[in-house]
């Protein structure tokens, strides 16, 4: 045997040897081999091709954060994108791949990241961007269009309202999208039998979009509006139909369409076609739209611009060309405008003459405010106001301005009225002060449109202001005078030249057509636009019209037509005659008290 001192120093190398050897497997260069960042890659795209989306963005994102030198790093990235994208997290998604966009791609990585770009912004509901992006995906060179474009094409199919295609096609035109919306349409525009609106689109597309792989649905559809015979007369049309402007040329020009389809006769050659240009709200387009339909359409007359920018150039070579212009724009004419142009329009001089004679004789009122924006048209209308009130003996004690976009007219009310709180808060009422107003007049004439007017009425209610009698211009002539304004709005007086509740047969029968054609209610720029088109429309019925000068001449001497917007003729300055009616918000309707 050892001696006991030999065998303790034995075991004592063994304990040594051991935590020797276990500290060796505890060092870097004998652990378990960590994942670099190709073989994270790798399982990432195993896991993401079976299914396994959330696993697989866990190792992509893992290489990025370990290894952000990797020449993965950007091809990781992308894959979390389409991870993203699949667990429907766009905001994750827009972020990751809009990382990538000032990086070196290659063409058909760039339709990738467009397209997937276009998927997330869809996903958000923003359909526009989701447009953007597509549309760059379709202007890759040298790339297949196909997957973009048919994304393209189903977000359209599902636009849900007319007004949503039109600003598609505004926005994007001369773009893919912009001609499948413009398409759209077209289509939009046949379902509703408006066959000449339809083809109208369909020729601009033709014009504007000449190699598309929609064309063949344009052809096809252009094929089912049957032919429309040469007209006996072609009147010109020039509205506002792009741009910001574009509804209020539309409202026009369904009226005007309405006025002479009403004119044919089946199986007949119709006496009137129209010839429509867009003026583009632009002076220079609408003066070339007169030089286009005189030169090259032959009109016998011409109904617009609606716009007072583009009206002196139109007119000015309406009067070169000796063509009758039925303008609808509110400008005042100059005295030497020329014997060819007609005012059909309901001008600012009129309507304050109209109201002032009403307020002042038939309700007695001498004292007056002005309330209006800080606009064209409310500064416009408040100097007119001023002056027919002046001349006409009354007194206009003030006038406060306030901004387009203000929506609360506390100070400008509580300041004009002199407002007093006249009780403290008190828990048992309602209200926490009643208020006494300091300056007390008869009227209040308030030149802006009904929805702003509604808000100031039932501010005024608020601060108690009472025994005075609200006026205001055909603006007020809507749904939000009443709605918004309630009950403060009762006895509020206003002119227009179109009243759709008019119990007349002429009104009631226009208003049923309109509604029966196009599914809602007409308005005053309808009614001009249909009674322009209805008075020429009268006198080529009525006789052989061989020229333009000749039918100026035959214009000149109506002077008791009668439909539906109170125009009876024209004077020899140009100016419509016509009554205008003055109506009264009376027990939460508007009624029309007099003509």
């Amino acid at each position: 045997m050892l001696p006991p001192s030999t065998t303790q120093r034995d075991r004592g190398w063994k304990f040594v040897l051991v935590l020797l050897f276990l500290l060796f497997l505890q060092s870097p260069s004998f652990a378990q081999p960590q994942p670099d960042d190709a073989a994270l890659f790798r399982e990432g795209e195993i896991l993401f091709s079976k299914g396994d989306t959330e696993k697989a963005l866990w190792r992509f994102k893992r290489l990025i954060t370990e290894f952000p030198k990797s020449p993965l790093l950007n091809e990781a990235k992308f894959r979390m994108g389409i991870c993203y994208t699949q667990l429907k997290k766009p905001r994750d998604a827009i972020r990751l791949l809009n990382e990538l966009l000032p990086t070196f791609l290659a063409p058909a990585r760039m339709v990738q990241i467009f397209t997937l770009l276009g998927d997330n912004y869809f996903e958000l509901n923003d359909r526009l961007n989701a447009l953007h992006w597509y549309g760059k995906g379709i202007l890759v060179p040298g790339q297949p269009t196909d997957e973009p474009k048919k994304k393209v094409r189903a977000l359209i199919d599902t636009s849900e309202t007319e007004e949503e295609l039109k600003s598609i096609e505004s926005l994007y035109r001369g773009a893919y999208a912009g001609g499948y919306a413009k398409l759209k349409l077209a289509q939009l525009a046949k379902h509703q039998g408006n066959d000449a609106l339809a083809k109208r689109i369909l020729m601009e597309l033709d014009k504007e979009y000449r190699i598309v792989d929609y064309g063949p649905i344009a052809k096809e559809l252009s094929e089912l509006i049957p032919f429309t015979p040469k007209s006996k007369y072609t009147l010109g049309v020039i509205l506002p139909l792009s741009g910001a402007h574009q509804p209020f040329g539309e409202r026009v020009l369904q009226g005007i369409q309405l006025a002479v389809k009403e004119a044919e006769i089946p199986g007949k050659i119709p006496l009137i076609s129209l010839a429509i240009r867009d003026s583009k709200e632009s002076p220079w387009e609408a003066e070339k739209a007169v030089e286009e339909l005189v030169n090259k359409e032959k009109v016998i007359a011409i109904l617009g611009p609606l716009l007072s920018i583009d009206l002196d150039r139109a007119a000015k070579k309406a009067q070169q060309f000796k063509v009758p212009l039925f303008t609808l724009s509110q400008k005042e004419f100059p005295s030497n405008k020329g014997d060819f142009v007609f005012q059909n329009s309901l001008i600012p001089s009129e309507q304050i003459q109209t109201l002032v004679e009403y307020a002042m004789q038939e309700l007695n009122l001498r004292t007056f405010a002005v309330f209006c924006p800080n606009s064209p048209y409310g500064l416009y209308f408040k100097n007119l106001f001023n002056q027919e009130i002046t001349r006409k003996g009354g007194k206009v004690f003030g006038a406060v301005v306030y901004q387009e976009d203000q929506t609360d007219f506390t100070q400008e009310i509580k300041g004009f009225f002199k407002i007093e709180s006249t009780q403290k808060y008190d828990p048992r009422k309602k209200r926490d002060d009643e208020f006494k107003a300091g300056l007390s007049i008869e009227g209040l004439f308030i030149p802006d449109a009904h929805d702003r007017v509604g808000t100031i009425l039932s501010q005024m209610a608020f601060y108690d202001i009472k025994g005075l009698t609200f006026l205001g211009t055909s603006a007020w002539n809507g749904p939000g005078l009443i709605s918004i304004g309630g009950k403060a709005a009762e006895g509020a007086i206003f002119v227009d030249t179109f009243f759709k509740k008019d119990p007349s047969p002429l009104v009631t029968r226009f208003v049923q057509e309109f509604q029966k054609t196009y599914q809602r209610d007409p308005e005053t720029l309808e009614a001009l636009g249909y009674d322009g088109a209805k008075f020429l429309k009268d006198i080529l019925q009525s006789k052989l019209i061989p020229s333009p000068l000749q039918l100026k001449e035959e214009i000149q001497k109506v002077q008791n037509f009668q439909w539906v917007s109170g125009l009876k003729g024209f004077g020899e300055d140009g100016k419509a005659i016509r009554t205008l009616s003055i109506l009264k918000v009376d027990k939460g309707q508007i009624k029309q008290i007099s003509p």
